[in-house]
């Protein structure tokens, strides 16, 4: 049965979003990959937003990525 889950990515000014499916339950490290993957093919929703710029204490740029399952 497929799995869909929808990823968010946010920092570095942009805000991303995709449905991205899987053939079975996937891991966190399969989730980033995947995500990466979608982000080097232009398959993700970005949109520019200047409010999601996230800094480390340090002063480096950093992002947040979410997810979930969509239930059908």
């Amino acid at each position: 049965m497929m799995k869909r889950y929808k990823v968010r990515v946010t920092g570095y000014g942009i805000e991303a979003n995709a449905i991205i499916p899987f053939e079975v339950e996937p891991t966190i490290e399969q989730i980033e990959n995947k995500t990466a993957e979608y982000f080097d093919f232009n398959l993700m929703k970005i949109e520019r937003n200047d409010f999601l710029q996230h800094k480390t204490p340090k002063g480096e740029d950093k992002y947040n990525m979410t997810y979930e399952e969509l239930k059908d």
